[in-house]
């Protein structure tokens, strides 16, 4: 089968273009509706795989105008491998608040749906916005540019 199976708080290893590797944490493992995606954070970038498993704060990159710590995106690579598990480090209470987020009008946590917002409210929320592998990267870099 090959299927991994992935947690909140699983810390796995992203190969960057260049070489580096992004060090990230699940925030939410999504399971029902919202299955074809999951959200982390970054917690470093290095140009190794030699990972010591403490907490960090995630990196933060820009998204048209606003600021964003969570990359919502497909859990394929992390199923088959590709983005490896490396431990788990359980989510801080401020991280466990990064669990909440908005689609469609509906405010979430996690995949639990709490209530609708009117759209002048989207902008309180982090939006659930699904990245394609690419987008991934492209903001990975420029997190790393901003160090």
């Amino acid at each position: 089968m090959g299927r991994k199976s992935y947690n909140e708080g699983d810390v796995f290893l992203i190969p960057m273009h260049d070489g580096r590797f992004a060090v990230c944490q699940v925030i939410c493992a999504l399971r029902d509706r919202f299955k074809k995606a999951f959200s982390f954070g970054v917690m470093s970038i290095q140009r190794d795989e030699t990972v010591s498993l403490e907490d960090g704060e995630f990196l933060v990159y820009s998204y048209g105008k606003r600021k964003s710590n969570v990359i919502f995106t497909s859990p394929k690579l992390l199923k088959d491998g590709t983005w490896r598990i490396i431990g788990n480090i359980p989510l801080t209470p401020a991280k466990k608040e990064l669990q909440v987020f908005q689609c469609a009008g509906g405010v979430y946590n996690g995949d639990e749906f709490i209530r609708m917002v009117p759209p002048e409210e989207y902008s309180q929320y982090i939006t659930m916005g699904v990245a394609g592998f690419e987008l991934v990267q492209n903001h990975l870099l420029e997190m790393s540019n901003d160090k």
